[in-house]
């Protein structure tokens, strides 16, 4: 295969795509989130685990947004063997084309409003960025699915520029480096990785970062300020499209995007929280049947029950976000939640208020178990043993009773699932 048989016909605008919907950029798979945010799944995971780990998110976060978005920078700008084997696995995995042929999926791109323009400029820039030029097996595998109902156009300059500038004032902020010659350090290696081309990019900037002799501690730092820098940047650039932190370090706990003009703590939106929302109804063994089958058998069920359980589901997000958006990731994990805390009177307020929802159920299962998710990941130490410990007597009555309240009838669209499937369910 060669450039001149990708497609010329226009691709539709991420402006376009964004109206009406909701959208998320799926930036998990990208070697900058390996290197900054997974840096363990380099050393102890294998190819096939990774490749199953994201198609098994790609399929989750499909499931309470419209459409997923992979930037074509996710695609080329992989310098490392094991990243860009598992870029490669889920590209030709038969669940991503599915998706894909099913519009749940999309590349987003720049350069141009055709596949071709998209992938050219794509190529073009990871081969100056970090002398990366894809083997004809791997370019035949990208250039398969850019076609013009796959792909969708960012813009046709060259987008993402002054993240360097962000990324400073992100670095400087951090109480971990602290000595003036490590910080010159840092943005020396910063200037010589934008040599290449006039960006901050995790594949020129990594191997600068290498050469310096920063503790570990150091290092992490730097690396969350990229993250959080490239986050901020994506918030601001393309405001309709949600980009959810990392839960890898309580840092992102504070990252924030503006979702219908509503601020809400992006990680909330994560497809691992979503997940342990879900195991209150299926079993591992039931998404695993889920994944099996074809993705149009999960579009057959994808109606307008499914469309008020993702309203009910967003909207919990945004009431959970509401009542902790006034405090830091280190407020979170200091037990700021006592027995007279008025979390519980805002859980109670914000149920009362749903009566009007068509699909109550969702909304409140979501909430209860969105609120106490928050206080269960790992990296929030004691407090995560048990919600009650954290919230106090009266706080975790309120659980109590959203629980029950949520399990007299179950959603309408996770009845249609368990059904449409032939699922045992956990309450089965």
């Amino acid at each position: 295969m060669s450039l001149s048989d990708i497609s010329r016909f226009a691709s539709g605008s991420l402006d376009d795509l964004a109206k009406g919907k909701r959208a998320v950029l799926y930036e998990e798979l990208a070697e900058y989130f390996y290197l900054f945010a997974r840096r363990a799944a380099l050393r102890q995971s294998s190819v096939q685990q990774e490749i199953n780990y994201h198609i098994g998110n790609l399929v989750l976060v499909s499931l309470y947004f419209d459409v997923v978005l992979i930037q074509t920078a996710t695609i080329f700008n992989a310098t490392d063997p094991f990243v860009r084997k598992v870029a490669d696995g889920v590209l030709v995995h038969p669940k991503f084309r599915e998706m894909l042929d099913a519009n749940a999926l999309k590349i987003v791109g720049w350069g141009g409003n055709t596949p071709r323009d998209m992938f050219q400029a794509a190529e073009g820039f990871s081969k100056s960025a970090a002398d990366i030029a894809p083997n004809a097996d791997r370019f035949d595998a990208i250039a398969s699915v850019f076609n013009s109902q796959s792909t969708v156009s960012r813009t046709s300059d060259q987008p993402d520029a002054d993240i360097d500038v962000l990324f400073r004032n992100r670095l400087e902020q951090t109480t971990i480096i602290r000595r003036p010659e490590e910080l010159s350090a840092v943005n020396s290696a910063l200037e010589k990785s934008m040599e290449k081309t006039g960006q901050l990019v995790a594949v020129s900037f990594n191997p600068e970062l290498n050469k310096l002799e920063l503790s570990s501690h150091g290092a992490d730092a730097v690396g969350v300020s990229f993250i959080q820098s490239w986050h901020d940047h994506l918030a601001s650039e393309i405001p309709g499209v949600v980009t959810y932190a990392p839960l890898t370090n309580p840092v992102f706990l504070d990252q924030k995007a503006v979702v219908s003009q509503s601020v809400i703590r992006s990680f909330l939106y994560s497809p691992q929280i979503f997940a342990s929302f879900l195991g209150g109804y299926l079993r591992a063994k039931d998404f695993n049947e889920i994944l099996k089958r074809p993705y149009s058998d999960l579009m057959v069920v994808k109606n307008g029950d499914w469309a008020r359980f993702v309203d009910a589901y967003h909207e919990a997000i945004e009431v959970v976000s509401s009542n902790v958006g006034h405090l830091t990731h280190a407020e979170l994990s200091a037990d700021q939640f006592g027995q007279d805390s008025t979390w519980a009177t805002n859980l109670s307020a914000a149920v009362d208020s749903s009566s009007d929802q068509a699909d109550v159920n969702a909304f409140i299962e979501s909430l209860a178990m969105l609120s106490g998710l928050i206080f269960s990941i790992p990296f929030l130490g004691a407090a995560a043993k048990s919600v009650g410990s954290l919230f106090g007597k009266t706080v975790n009555q309120t659980f109590h009773t959203l629980r029950q309240n949520a399990t007299l009838e179950i959603s309408p669209f996770i009845n249609k699932l368990l059904r449409h499937y032939q699922l045992e369910g956990v309450r089965a």
